[in-house]
């Protein structure tokens, strides 16, 4: 895909889904358009940026209330085609200083419920990844306590499902501390895995993803 080619895709989705705001009462002008980036304003202003290899994000201000965040974040996810009825459960974690984090994104219904995040110092063998157990485990226990029977975990290791359905060999402490508190929850949950590619700009995910390494940061 050449610089031509990727900034005439990321004008036209900006157009698109400033088209698609409007049907929602939002009018919004497409004030800056570069190689890499479009702005789009109204009130505020916000960015869709892409890559060289057409995935595509929205960046909001950080001033931006919660409330109004949340709702251009769910209509872009909407343009994109993509519900989130019913509970979904995003994981991350992260690995910096000898020290992990962990963050869980819980929607339910189409709306943010619930950030989980905090962080962990041992089993640093496993880096990151002790996180990511650590997040599935947390948002499950989170799922128990609302009366929640019907999940879905959105992933971007694939031994999170891989050690759950037993295709992967639990080998250590850790994986199969993992794999006996997945199966403890199986007979409570029906559990749906959704795979998301990582650093790709997939909105749920790039917010567990912050909220992981947010938590490494302020971990003693």
């Amino acid at each position: 895909m050449t610089i031509k080619d990727w900034t005439l895709a990321l004008k036209e989705t900006g157009y698109e889904f400033a088209g698609f705001l409007k049907t929602k009462s939002l009018y919004c002008s497409i004030t800056v358009i570069s190689e890499y980036c479009v702005e789009l304003s109204n009130s505020v202003v916000f960015k869709l940026y892409t890559d060289r290899k057409g995935n595509k994000r929205i960046v909001l201000p950080s001033f931006l209330s919660e409330e109004k965040g949340e709702w251009l974040l769910f209509r872009w996810e909407e343009f994109n085609g993509r519900d989130y009825g019913g509970v979904h459960l995003f994981v991350d974690g992260s690995f910096m200083d000898n020290k992990v984090g962990y963050g869980v994104l819980v929607i339910s219904e189409n709306r943010i419920e619930k950030r989980i995040n905090g962080c962990i110092k041992e089993n640093l063998e496993m880096r990151n990844v002790t996180g990511e157990i650590e997040g599935v485990i947390r948002a499950l226990e989170y799922c128990e306590q609302k009366g929640y029977r019907k999940v879905t975990i959105h992933y971007d290791y694939m031994g999170l499902r891989c050690w759950a359905d037993g295709e992967w060999k639990a080998k250590n402490k850790l994986t199969r501390k993992y794999v006996e508190r997945l199966k403890e929850y199986s007979s409570q949950f029906d559990i749906e895995w959704v795979k998301v590619r990582s650093h790709t700009g997939e909105t749920f995910n790039e917010i567990a993803d912050k909220l992981a390494k947010r938590s490494v940061g302020d971990c003693g």
